[in-house]
């Protein structure tokens, strides 16, 4: 007659856990608002690794604010260099 208590406790136990990584996930942990600093990232020349992407992976991105910048020498030329580029990389044009 006890183990409808054990049961709950144990499907409380799943409900928490899910609840905290829907709130990890929604969250965005490892995604940096466009800043190289924050993602401690310069990179010489042409570098498609070093990017930092403003909404977590697999997002649709409904606001063109939310594409990935990137914090390589090329994103002069190319025009998607995150706003703290020139300042935490010591760019000049």
């Amino acid at each position: 007659m006890g183990g409808g208590a054990k049961w709950g406790a144990v499907s409380a136990q799943y409900v928490l856990a899910a609840v905290l990584l829907l709130l990890a996930l929604l969250t965005g942990q490892g995604v940096h608002g466009g800043s190289c600093r924050e993602a401690t990232l310069c990179c010489n020349g042409r570098d498609s690794s070093c990017v930092v992407q403003k909404a977590p992976l697999n997002a649709i991105i409904e606001d063109l604010n939310d594409k990935p910048c990137y914090c390589d020498h090329a994103c002069l030329k190319l025009g998607d260099c995150c706003d703290d580029f020139k300042s935490h990389c010591g760019a000049r044009e």
